[in-house]
C-alpha cells in the first residue's frame, strides 16, 4: 500500500509538469533588422534641418577665431549664416529647406529641391539614384550614379522623424561632417 502511494503521489506531482513542459509555446516571429528599417525608411521625408555635425573653430580673417559647436543650424544660425555669406557670398543651406526626400520601396530615391549649390557645394547625394542599407542597417547609403555611393549613418530613427549623419563638400574645407534632420510625411 506505500508503494502505491508513493507511485500515485510522484505521479500527481510528475504530471503537471510533462503538461507544462509539452505545452506548444507562441512564438513571436522574428522580424530582420534590415527588413525592417528599410521599412522605415521607405515613403516620403521633409527636410527640417541641417546642423553642424562636429565642433570646431574657423580663423578669421585678420586673426583670432570663432568657435562653432556641434547641432549649430547651417539654415538658422546667425553666425554660421554671417560666415558663410562673407565666405561664398550667401549661406547656401537655406536653399535647401523645403527640400523633400522619397526612399521608394523598390531602391529608388528621389530628392526634391536643391542639391547642388554652386560653386563647388554640392550634396553628394545629388537628385536621385538607388539606396539600400548596410552595416547591420545602421547606414543608409545612397547611390547617385552606378559608381558613386554616399553613406549616411543613422544616428536614429523612429516612426516620423530620421536623423542622419551626412557628408557635405566645401571648397576650401572639403567634406564636412552635418546632420540631416528629416521628418516623415
Amino acid at each position: 500500500m506505500k508503494r502505491t502511494l508513493k507511485v500515485y503521489t510522484l505521479s500527481l506531482l510528475i504530471a503537471p509538469l510533462l503538461f507544462i513542459v509539452s505545452c506548444k509555446k507562441d512564438e513571436s516571429p522574428k522580424t530582420d533588422l534590415a527588413t525592417a528599417k528599410k521599412e522605415w525608411v521607405t515613403g516620403s521625408w521633409s527636410q527640417k534641418d541641417i546642423q553642424l555635425g562636429v565642433s570646431t573653430s574657423v580663423p578669421l580673417p585678420g586673426g583670432g577665431k570663432i568657435k562653432l559647436k556641434e547641432g549649430m543650424s547651417m539654415l538658422d544660425d546667425p553666425t554660421i549664416n554671417a560666415l558663410l555669406t562673407a565666405a561664398v557670398g550667401a549661406n547656401p543651406f537655406v536653399f535647401t529647406r523645403n527640400n523633400k526626400y522619397s526612399f521608394n520601396g523598390d531602391g529608388s530615391y528621389k530628392v526634391d529641391g536643391i542639391v547642388d549649390f554652386g560653386g563647388g557645394t554640392h550634396v553628394l547625394a545629388g537628385g536621385a539614384g538607388t539606396w539600400d542599407t548596410e552595416v547591420y542597417s545602421s547606414v543608409l547609403v545612397l547611390f547617385p550614379e552606378k559608381d558613386k555611393r554616399d553613406p549616411h549613418w543613422i544616428n536614429s530613427i523612429t516612426a516620423n522623424r530620421l536623423n542622419l549623419a551626412i557628408s557635405v563638400f566645401l571648397p576650401g574645407l572639403g567634406d564636412v561632417p552635418m546632420k540631416l534632420l528629416l521628418e516623415k510625411q
